[in-house]
C-alpha cells in the first residue's frame, strides 16, 4: 500500500456523536476510499483510464447481490455505491493529475489492482452493507462525525456531502 491506512476501529463516543455502529461504518467508508490512491497508481503506471464501466457494473452487481443478502434495500444501496464510485473516480483523477504534473512524486510501488485492491474493495463493500443492515438508517445529525472521519485526500467537500446524503437514504429491505 502506498500510505499508512487508518485502522478500522471503534471511536471514543461522547454525547451527541455517531453511534458505535455509525462510527464503524464511517471508518469502513474511509478505508474503502483510501484504496483509491493505489488504484490511481496502478492505472497511472499501466496507462489505464480512470473510468472502467465494465468494472463499475461488476461492483454494482455485487452490491445488489450483497445488499439483498444483508437485508439492505438494493435500490438505496445501489445509489450509495454509485456515489462512492463517482467519489473514487474523483480521487483517482486527482492523484493522476498530480503525478502527471510532478513526475518525481509518482509512487514506485503500489498494491496490485487485481490480486490485492479489488478483493479488499469487495470485502470492504460487504462490510459496509453488513454494518448498514445491523443499524438504523444513518441520521443527518451524524454528518459532522462523517465529515470528520471520511476525509481522504483528493476527495472534495462536494463529493463528501453527496456521499453522506446518499448514505442517509440507505434503508433496510421491506
Amino acid at each position: 500500500m502506498i500510505a499508512w491506512r487508518k485502522p478500522v476501529c471503534l471511536c471514543l463516543l461522547i454525547a451527541g456523536t455517531a453511534t458505535t455502529a455509525q462510527a464503524d461504518l464511517f471508518a469502513l467508508i474511509d478505508a474503502r476510499l483510501e484504496w483509491m490512491q493505489d488504484v490511481a497508481a496502478f492505472k497511472h503506471a499501466n496507462d489505464r483510464p480512470v473510468e472502467d464501466l465494465e468494472r463499475e457494473k461488476v461492483v454494482i452487481d455485487k452490491t445488489l447481490e450483497q445488499a439483498t443478502l444483508a437485508g439492505v434495500d438494493p435500490d438505496s444501496a445501489q445509489l450509495f455505491f454509485q456515489v462512492q464510485i463517482e467519489a473514487a473516480k474523483e480521487i483517482q483523477s486527482c492523484w493522476i493529475e498530480r503525478w502527471s504534473k510532478d513526475q518525481t512524486s509518482v509512487p514506485e510501488s503500489y498494491a496490485d489492482l487485481t490480486s490485492e485492491v479489488r478483493p479488499a474493495l469487495l470485502d470492504l463493500g460487504g462490510q459496509i452493507l453488513d454494518t448498514l443492515s445491523n443499524q438504523p438508517p444513518v441520521s443527518s445529525a451524524s454528518q459532522a462525525d462523517f465529515l470528520d472521519t471520511v476525509n481522504v485526500e483528493c476527495l472534495s467537500d462536494d463529493s463528501r456531502a453527496k456521499l453522506f446524503d446518499s448514505l442517509t437514504k440507505v434503508r433496510h429491505s421491506q
